[in-house]
């Protein structure tokens, strides 16, 4: 009997499908559980004032930074921006509407990355639904850092990377799209590296041949491994076409081996507390995993594998890299996750529920959408709005000493005062500075400091141990309480 023809897709067909259902939902979704269900504090992130701060002087000098200008502390010591294509859209964006910008930068993002995860799902496993519900599990690790950071672009194009892999080994060849991909991604955040890293290690595993139980690789055709091998060179290439050449490359190697203050002090660098919400969702998923492989005794590809271990060591070590966990290995979730069933061409009365859906889905995300207030209340909450014109009132009289976390949003709103630090780490952990601010603010040595850089004016949260003990001191007077930030000032 000859089988019916199937009928081509409309575009109503394709627009009011469950796939673009789902997608919606997951974006309804992300607003939902983005800062622990509260987008009041979606903005709060100390990196981007000096991010914003960046991109405003590139512009207004049109020439890149190679010094600090922004403290006392290293003023005129050398250090490259590695993030400034990545700040330039939150600048734009913050010119031009606001803290509403900052967000909508954020959103569109975080969603691009979570549809981006759900495509990666369904390219994996061959089904939306499947891929559905791994991409909810890989939500609720991506709000580790769910901020207004150029981090964000370095994970939106380690999907992009992935999905050209993955893409290769099913016989569809985007490979030329990976030297852009990598001369972007350079100048836009040191994520770079892991991509690269991933990249070498999906090409290697290509080189092998054999099985091992339920493990397998699958050796390159020669004309593969010469397009791999030269896809990878020329994305090395592309690496060192940026402002600031080997630095720039090298930069990620600096973080991982000169910076241990960064990592020793950092939350989102520290590992994976497995008593927190996080940790135990990421032990959920591994038994899952090892459950679900001894139900189905599903096959791996040696590529898989590989990627599983990096993104498992990666998250289990410092917490920022469970986007890892949802990037590379939710999608191979969602292969266990799907069922047996056919595919089924919607009938009218579902592409009716579709658009009723889709329509609900919609309000849904414009009521949950934050207005500026509820931003700009998040912001006031954790920077000290109220403290800016005490704080400008110091500039010219004096050294400033200032919370860590808001050494970029002072920078920002009163550039005319030089703090002691700002949240960029690298260049205070270098030059010593960051060590000695944390013994201040403990406090190990807090006077010793304050004498060392000749400290007058002290702006710190009014629960900080060395707030009190100068709150205490004969030779410090408060002179600035908001409630929220203390200042002082040294009257001796």
């Amino acid at each position: 009997m000859p089988r019916e023809p199937v009928p081509q897709k409309t575009w109503s067909t394709r627009v009011f499908s469950l796939p673009v259902v789902q997608g919606l939902l997951l974006v309804y979704l992300m607003l939902f559980v983005s800062a622990g269900g509260s987008v009041v504090r979606s903005l709060v992130d100390p990196d981007v004032w000096w991010h914003l701060r960046n991109a405003s002087e590139l512009l207004r000098t049109r020439h890149f930074i190679h010094a600090d200008s922004y403290t006392f502390t290293v003023a005129g010591k050398p250090w490259i921006d590695f993030e400034w294509l990545g700040e330039l859209p939150y600048y734009f964006a913050y010119r031009w509407l606001g803290d509403r910008g900052l967000y909508l930068v954020l959103f569109l993002v975080a969603a691009a990355i979570l549809i981006g995860v759900y495509c990666l799902g369904r390219l994996r496993s061959g089904g939306w639904t499947a891929s559905f519900f791994a991409t909810c599990i890989a939500l609720l690790l991506t709000t580790v850092s769910l901020l207004p950071r150029p981090l964000l672009f370095g994970w939106l194009f380690l999907v992009i990377e992935v999905g050209v892999l993955w893409a290769f080994q099913k016989g569809h060849d985007w490979t030329p799209a990976l030297p852009v991909l990598f001369l972007l991604w350079i100048n836009t955040h040191g994520s770079w590296f892991i991509g690269f890293v991933l990249m070498l290690i999906f090409i290697a595993c290509g080189f092998v041949q054999g099985e091992w139980g339920n493990l397998y690789a699958v050796r390159w055709t020669p004309r593969q491994a010469r397009k791999l091998l030269g896809v990878a060179a020329v994305s090395l290439a592309a690496l060192f076409i940026n402002p600031y050449g080997w630095r720039l490359v090298t930069y990620p190697l600096d973080v991982a081996f000169r910076q241990r203050l960064t990592v020793d002090n950092i939350a989102e660098w520290g590992s994976l507390d497995f008593h927190s919400p996080r940790g135990k969702i990421v032990v959920g998923i591994l038994v899952l995993l090892a459950v679900l492989q001894l139900v189905r005794r599903r096959r791996w590809v040696l590529q898989d594998v590989a990627f599983a271990v990096v993104a498992v060591y990666g998250a289990t070590t410092y917490v920022r890299f469970l986007f890892l966990l949802a990037i590379l290995v939710m999608p191979l979730l969602a292969i266990d996750f799907r069922g047996d069933a056919g595919r089924t061409r919607p009938t009218r009365d579902q592409r009716f529920i579709g658009v009723l859906a889709m329509v609900l889905l919609v309000a849904m995300i414009a009521r949950a959408y934050p207005r500026e207030k509820q931003l700009h209340a998040g912001l006031a909450e954790y920077f000290p709005e109220k403290a800016v014109p005490w704080v400008r009132n110091t500039a010219g009289e004096g050294n400033l000493f200032a919370n860590f976390n808001w050494g970029g949003y002072l920078e920002w709103q009163a550039p005319e005062v030089k703090d002691l630090i700002d949240s960029r780490v690298d260049i205070f952990v270098h030059e010593g500075v960051m060590g000695d601010y944390l013994r201040a603010v403990k406090p190990e040595d807090t006077f010793a400091v304050l004498d060392k850089y000749q400290i007058r004016y002290v702006l710190l949260p009014r629960e900080y141990p060395a707030a009190y003990l100068l709150d205490h001191s004969a030779e410090w007077k408060r002179t600035h309480d908001d409630g929220q930030a203390v200042g002082f000032e040294r009257v001796r």
